[in-house]
């Protein structure tokens, strides 16, 4: 397996979470180096050093992966800085948001069976064995999910 450099791990993990989140190019790098850095925390002008951008753009990039909770911050005693890092709990986070997608997507496609069942019966019928299959894949994608939920409790 091909080993990659750093900045090509925080590139391509960047690109992955601006399709993700849908967030914007720097907070998805930021976020990105956060991740690689571990637990030790970027303060807010090392993190302006390896992105060269503004103040003004860290600081809203900073305060919108606060936001939505993909990152925190702590001190240190006798410092003020502020150490930004990933959320300790940051998979489990990202896993329960991803279970309660699933959720969702239950609750409305059984609703949309339901409506389709009773007021077009032949589009219900003509796609059965579609919905089948797809009801299970959701079904079967909250068990795993719930299942990893579980193993993770152990684990942290």
């Amino acid at each position: 397996m091909a080993t990659y450099t750093k900045e090509e791990l925080i590139e391509e993990l960047g690109i992955h979470f601006e399709n993700l989140y849908h967030l914007p190019p720097l907070a998805t790098r930021i976020h990105a180096a956060l991740i690689l850095n571990g637990d030790k925390g970027f303060t807010f002008d090392e993190i302006i050093g390896f992105t060269d951008a503004s103040k003004s753009s860290v600081s809203t990039s900073l305060n919108l992966l606060l936001k939505t909770d993909k990152i925190e911050y702590f001190t240190k005693s006798g410092d003020r800085k502020r150490y930004f890092r990933k959320k300790r709990d940051y998979l489990k986070a990202r896993l329960n948001n991803y279970k309660a997608l699933i959720d969702k997507e239950i609750s409305i496609f059984e609703k949309t069976l339901v409506f389709l069942q009773e007021s077009e019966p032949e589009a219900y019928k003509n796609h059965l064995c579609f919905t089948t299959v797809y009801t299970n894949y959701l079904k079967d994608s909250k068990q795993l999910l719930e299942s990893t939920l579980l193993q993770l409790e152990n684990v942290t």
